[in-house]
């Protein structure tokens, strides 16, 4: 037979990639011993048993099972099967880090492949795409040899555009997920990283192939610990474990204990931790995989140092020099290097952190020092001068300590590593505290945000967005600060930069305090010139106190320019904080009470959906042509929209105040869920005025939830309703309406809008005391609405 055995291929290749090996074994030994494989068919078989040896992390047995399977392919003369063998032989090399002959055999390979020509172009190009993937693996960080992050995405970009063509859903779904871990892990862009690797989860998933699974598990577990998400990461990581584990793929397991134990670091479960390295260690002494054994001996001691066992960190660095010798590797080198001095540092000896800032430098100065070392070494530098800096107050060593974070920050931009450029934002905006540079510190914050922001570095992005929420509320302490000219380490202190630092040298994920929803207190939208277009209060306090109200717009005209310009995105203003962006010609400013966070994703979807909104970017275009205030309540496509950005979420919305629950004198207030934008400014003002409120938070409708409502309108002392012509399609309103009607409660109704009511309901409740707020000066209504209530619950 000249083509191999279809079937059978087939059926044992599907095994393989069930991770059903004896099975395929003993399916292809039976054809064997029939003798019913040509040559063709052999080969192709034992291919197969290549790809098992990989799954099971059997990378020496390989090597030589590939080169063996190689030389029974010479008997085809110019076979694309010969290709294939010297892949796998040059994947084994890579894979036992013999680089120089790994190359040496995939020149080989590519050079082989020219040279046949008479075969179908899809096979051809599919041999192409993995040339071009193993040559993305020779330039990755996975090879930790020459690596080039540029041009290993390079590789995996031509290999994915190859096998696009011929739809191999096996190697796109490798080439992708290569692509989503140096762009999402090694650049920081989380974005990408991750849509990179659902899709290639999604093609794995259709592949039913095991091994392919567990590995994008396994680099889709370090996006999310990137991304500050460990327990989904933790669970990822046990996944992929899992599936290794039924595999037998004992270099894997290893290496997937050496995740969880970097998760478990990261979120300061340092037993837990050192317990997962320990296992790895032991079945890589078992295996005797020497490079791998290094690099757990590095994590070691790096979790050793923080929980200040130097003892045993240095029992472990003597054990990686010992490896080193045997593995001759130059990435081991450094990696001692970084270990000595990061066992110097933690000395209580000037004399031992002195040392320990002279091997720093050394290995800046070392041409063979990577990215990834160069990455650990300057935020470690920069804290060894910290602690100088601190103990002398010389502004020289200031001086050096800004340099290494500049450095910092350049090579993060070269290489487009996002997570560590967010990070040196942060450290430049504390070192411009120290020197009292308020107002770069700012423009440096907002700048980290936003490319926090930008790559889908939520947890970052968090974090500096607390600082600066932080420094606006010391502002008037910095000031005072300067003014009386605190010394050096008082500002190092107030600036908790040393807090930053160890954090950003640690790679740990900061405790960040809970994210609350803020209090929204305003929205406007103003004209370049100033004018205001549009105001909404969603408190009455704005409205009620127009000096406050003129003062917040001054402000905001003010600050419009400045803060657009110089790239800052807030201001305090009292006790509220003031958000402001613009969107063509407009500035939007959003003044709210809390945390700043939430409130700037609010803004910017608001700000988002304006921009892409045709309907609303006229409307606001003839406003400022009118010079005229739009009102809210009359433009459909932005009451929606501010609903939607400002209040639709309850977890990302705090409500007005928590609804009564005491058992003196209250009113039950009845609304339309689709009115709360001009509800909650009213029942927020009459609560401030001491008046007790019972309202519906956004409870889910539920059987507990129309008893809370039956219970409090039984117990109400009187009941309010807002009517719009939204209440018309609202059976809940309607059906409260009737209860307290029902029950004789004293009612009141308030007229948002000007309402048609259906005959029965006009009937019910049409000669009831009644308020028309939009016929009505806003102080005069708020004044006549609380005198009103008052006397209701009074009698």
């Amino acid at each position: 037979m000249s083509r191999p055995e279809v079937k059978e291929l087939n059926q044992a290749k599907q095994l393989i990639d069930e991770g059903k090996f004896d099975e395929a074994h003993l399916l292809m030994k039976n054809l064997e011993e029939k003798g019913e494989l040509s040559l063709y068919d052999l080969v192709s078989w034992h291919l197969l048993e290549c790809d098992i040896l990989i799954q099971q992390g059997l990378f020496k047995e390989l090597f030589e099972f590939a080169d063996k399977t190689y030389k029974e392919s010479l008997g085809l003369e110019k076979s694309l099967l010969s290709v294939d063998a010297l892949m796998y032989i040059a994947y084994g090399l890579l894979l036992i880090n013999n680089f120089e002959k790994a190359d040496e055999i995939l020149k080989q390979g590519e050079e082989l492949l020219k040279t046949i020509t008479q075969e179908p172009s899809k096979d051809y190009k599919q041999r192409e795409a993995y040339i071009a993937f193993l040559k993305g693996h020779f330039s990755s960080p996975f090879s930790s040899q020459n690596s080039d992050l540029d041009l290993a995405l390079q590789y995996f970009e031509q290999s994915l555009a190859l096998q696009e063509e011929h739809d191999d859903k096996t190697i796109i779904a490798y080439s992708l997920n290569s692509i989503a871990a140096i762009i999402g892990i090694h650049k920081g862009d989380l974005n990408r990283g991750f849509e990179y690797s659902e899709q290639a989860l999604a093609l794995a998933k259709e592949t039913k192939k095991k091994f392919t699974i567990a590995n994008i598990l396994l680099i889709m577990a370090g996006l999310y610990s990137f991304k500050g998400d460990l327990n989904h990461s933790i669970k990822l990581n046990e996944e992929s474990l899992s599936i290794f584990k039924e595999l037998n793929n004992k270099v894997m397991i290893a290496s997937m204990l050496n995740n969880l134990g970097e998760d478990y670091r990261l979120i300061g479960e340092l037993d837990r931790a050192l317990a997962c390295l320990e296992q790895s260690l032991a079945l890589l002494n078992e295996l005797g995989n020497l490079r791998e054994i290094a690099t757990i001996h590095d994590a070691l001691i790096h979790i050793l140092i923080e929980k200040k066992d130097i003892e045993r960190a240095q029992y472990y660095l003597n054990q990686l020099e010992q490896l080193n010798i045997q593995l001759k590797n130059k990435y081991f080198n450094i990696i001692i290097l970084l270990n000595k001095a990061l066992i110097l540092k933690n000395s209580s000896r000037t004399r031992d952190r002195g040392k320990a800032e002279e091997i720093l430098k050394c290995i800046l100065e070392d041409e063979t020092a990577n990215y990834e070392n160069i990455i650990s070494v300057l935020p470690n530098l920069c804290e060894l001068l910290l602690m100088e800096l601190r103990l002398t107050g010389d502004l020289e060593v200031l001086d050096e300590l800004n340099r290494y974070i500049s450095q910092l920050s350049d090579i993060a931009e070269k290489s487009g590593s996002f997570l560590v450029l967010g990070e040196t934002y942060l450290l430049k905006a504390k070192s411009a505290l120290i020197t009292f540079d308020l107002e770069d510190a700012r423009r440096l914050l907002a700048q980290g945000q936003q490319i926090a922001e930008k790559y889908g570095l939520n947890q970052l992005a968090i974090k500096i967005s607390n600082e600066h929420d932080k420094m606006l509320n010391q502002l008037d302490l910095w000031k005072n600060l300067k003014e009386s000219k605190a010394p050096l380490t008082e500002r190092i202190e107030l600036s908790r930069l040393n807090e930053q630092m160890k954090g950003m040298m640690r790679k740990q994920i900061v405790k960040l305090p809970k994210l609350e929803a803020e209090q929204p207190v305003l929205l406007t939208v103003m004209s370049k010139e100033g004018n205001i277009l549009l105001s909404n209060p969603f408190t009455a306090d704005v409205k009620i106190d127009s000096n406050y109200f003129s003062e917040f717009l001054s402000s905001c005209t003010t600050f419009c320019d400045q803060i657009l310009s110089e790239s800052f995105d807030r201001v305090k203003f009292g006790q509220h904080t003031v958000l402001i962006t613009a969107v063509d010609s407009f500035s939007i400013c959003y003044m709210f009470q809390g945390q700043s966070y939430s409130a700037r994703q609010k803004l910017m979807h608001f700000s988002e959906i304006v921009k892409k909104e045709p309907d609303i970017m006229r409307l606001l275009q003839e406003a400022t042509n009118k010079n005229v205030e739009i009102k809210v309540n009359e433009a459909a496509s932005l009451e929606g929209l501010i609903y939607e950005s400002f209040l639709s979420d309850p977890e990302q919305f705090q409500m007005p105040f928590k609804a009564y629950e005491g058992d003196g004198p209250f009113i039950f207030v009845s609304y339309s869920h689709t009115d709360r934008l001009q509800v909650y400014p009213i029942i927020d003002y009459l609560n401030r005025t001491g008046i007790n409120i019972w309202y519906d938070e956004g409870i889910p409708v539920s059987e507990d939830w129309k008893s809370s409502i039956v219970d409090n309108l039984e117990r109400c002392s009187a009941f309010l309703v807002f009517i719009t012509p939204r209440i018309i399609d609202s059976e809940y309103v309607r059906k409260e309406i009737s209860f307290a009607l029902k029950k004789q409660k004293p009612f009141f109704s308030v007229y948002l809008k000007e309402t048609q009511l259906p005959s029965k309901l006009e009937f019910e409740i049409g000669d009831i005391q009644f308020m028309n707020k939009y016929l009505m000066p806003e102080p005069e209504f708020y004044n006549k609405l609380k005198e009103m209530l008052n006397s209701i619950l009074i009698i």
